[in-house]
């Protein structure tokens, strides 16, 4: 069994619109006090890569480096 790897990925400020959105649903709809912002993020758990293709691929498949931002999970 292969090594599987977790990437989260997540829309820089600005263009987190879709996580915008969700805040603003949460305090209209739910009137949820207190909240000030939510954070959307998109997990991949990737398998059957070597080390070099996964780190090639993160800026190129996961992620658009001028909008996104991707954490490792270690």
């Amino acid at each position: 069994m292969s090594l599987v790897r977790r990437v989260f990925v997540e829309k820089k400020p600005g263009f987190d619109v879709s996580a915008q959105a969700l805040a603003q649903d949460f305090l209209e709809n739910l009137n949820v006090p207190g909240l000030t912002g939510v954070r959307l993020l998109h997990r991949y758990d990737v398998q059957g890569l070597s080390e070099e293709a996964f780190t090639a691929s993160l800026p190129a498949v996961f992620s658009e480096p001028a909008v996104d931002m991707y954490y490792l999970d270690k």
